[in-house]
């Protein structure tokens, strides 16, 4: 049975909530934003509704694609899909979609223990013709082709007696569909990472976040999850043990299911310590951190507010994106690539279960090492001071301010209280210098 629909919440840049909903042929349509003073619970109430509207205004046969027919092949696939589920696997959304949208079309109800090679081969050209009519991107393709090459594998080499059901893969040297160019990860350079935390138009808590992501080169979900405890600065050592769920917001293993640790660098400590201090110890580290749907948007706005303009940051090109929250993890392990840090200590600390995936790194770093800058610079004084002291020096500024305003008004219009204030104002004035005189004379 389809799960119900709730659509997914966004926030706009002038603060106001707006919900987008799926179409049957699976994108994604964005309403008109809800009303300022609308509350996140009315607002996720008024995504749900609107999400079932449009899922009843789809006619049936334009939602097939949606509701799987009740077929032998639909029990085991929701068999297979239990399976993964119940051992922790966090892609089910994804192969649940691929399945539906993308194999299921090709090759129909027929089930797993009757799929060819024949039958494969299929499937990876009918990816191939929707990525070159531009239906979808080459890396969707490829990632439907692994949940097809994958349900196959399952379906002969499972541990579970009701999913194996044939004794040879189909998938086995059959080939996949062709891969596109690859989009390089993004990265700052040390210069363009200080002209953003001394930025005082920047939110201190963007600072703050950026500087720990580069630093500590954690998953985005993984800093969300991450406790004051998980870092020990006396060790210069931190444990990440879990995330959180991008769907549920739930705690959940990390990618890979492996623990891992981290050096701290030297130059992150005090920023750690002084956010440690103002939570006690306990709890996230990162109490408030951007949405998901907001941290790309949000960095690439306060980049260009820092003055951090470069054109490969914020511009889309055929083998380039502009730069995402992610990209920051990638900043730390490019540093780490370009100040030389042993390879394999490279991978492990990224947590890179493929060695390839960290050989990209270090080639970009080889690319970029000549006039790099100094990796993991030290963090400037505005970063590590308090949030409350900050408010509370602009308060006594302000206050100031306004004192010395008034002051001027009544020089101005010296009314009946203001002589008398600037009388007042001379004698202490005069005062203060007699004692002044005494002292210097005894």
């Amino acid at each position: 049975m389809a799960r119900p629909r709730k659509g997914t919440l966004l926030k706009t840049r002038d603060g106001r909530w707006q919900a987008q909903v799926l179409l049957a042929d699976g994108t994604r349509k964005r309403l008109p934003p809800f009303p300022k003073g609308t509350s996140e619970a009315m607002a996720r109430e008024k995504a749900a509704h609107w999400a079932e509207r449009y899922a009843a205004a789809v006619p049936k046969q334009a939602d097939a694609s949606r509701d799987l027919p009740d077929t032998p092949m639909t029990r085991w696939f929701e068999g297979w899909i239990a399976d993964r589920e119940a051992r922790g696997i966090k892609s089910i959304d994804r192969n649940r979609n691929h399945y539906q949208l993308q194999i299921l079309p090709s090759l129909g109800s027929k089930h797993v223990r009757d799929w060819t090679s024949d039958d494969l081969r299929k499937l990876s050209r009918d990816l191939d013709s929707k990525v070159q009519a531009g239906e979808m991107a080459w890396k969707t393709a490829i990632n439907a082709w692994a949940t097809a090459t994958k349900m196959a594998d399952d379906a002969c080499e499972s541990k579970q007696d009701t999913l194996r059901c044939r004794k040879d893969n189909p998938a086995k040297g059959v080939r996949g569909p062709d891969r596109g160019d690859d989009v390089g990860e993004q990265f700052l350079y040390p210069s363009e990472f200080l002209q953003f935390v001394t930025c005082e138009d920047v939110p201190l808590e963007w600072r703050r976040v950026v500087a720990l992501a580069i630093y500590l080169y954690p998953r985005d979900a993984e800093l969300r999850a991450l406790q004051c405890r998980d870092l020990d600065t006396d060790h210069r050592s931190m444990r990440i043990t879990k995330s959180t769920s991008r769907r549920t917001k739930e705690t959940q293993s990390t990618k890979g299911r492996r623990q891992r640790t981290v050096t701290i660098e030297d130059t992150i400590i005090p920023l750690i310590e002084a956010m440690k201090a103002e939570q006690g110890d306990e709890g996230p580290l990162v109490p408030e951190m951007p949405s998901d749907l907001h941290l790309a948007r949000g960095l690439r706005t306060w980049l260009l507010k820092a003055g951090v303009d470069r054109h490969e940051l914020h511009h889309r090109t055929p083998t380039t994106r502009p730069i995402r929250f992610h990209d920051l993890r990638a900043s730390g392990i490019t540093w780490l690539a370009v100040r030389g840090d042993d390879p394999l200590k490279i991978q492990h600390r990224a947590g890179h279960t493929d060695f390839a995936t960290t050989q990209r790194y270090i080639r970009t770093a080889e690319a970029a090492r000549e006039g790099f800058g100094v990796p993991f610079p030290e963090l400037p004084a505005c970063v590590l001071e308090s949030p409350i002291a900050r408010a509370i020096a602009h308060a006594v500024a302000k206050s100031s301010e306004s004192e010395e305003k008034k002051w001027r008004r009544r020089e101005s219009n010296p009314g009946p209280q203001g002589i008398r204030s600037t009388l007042i104002h001379v004698r202490s004035r005069i005062t203060q210098a007699t004692g002044l005189l005494d002292s210097a004379s005894t």
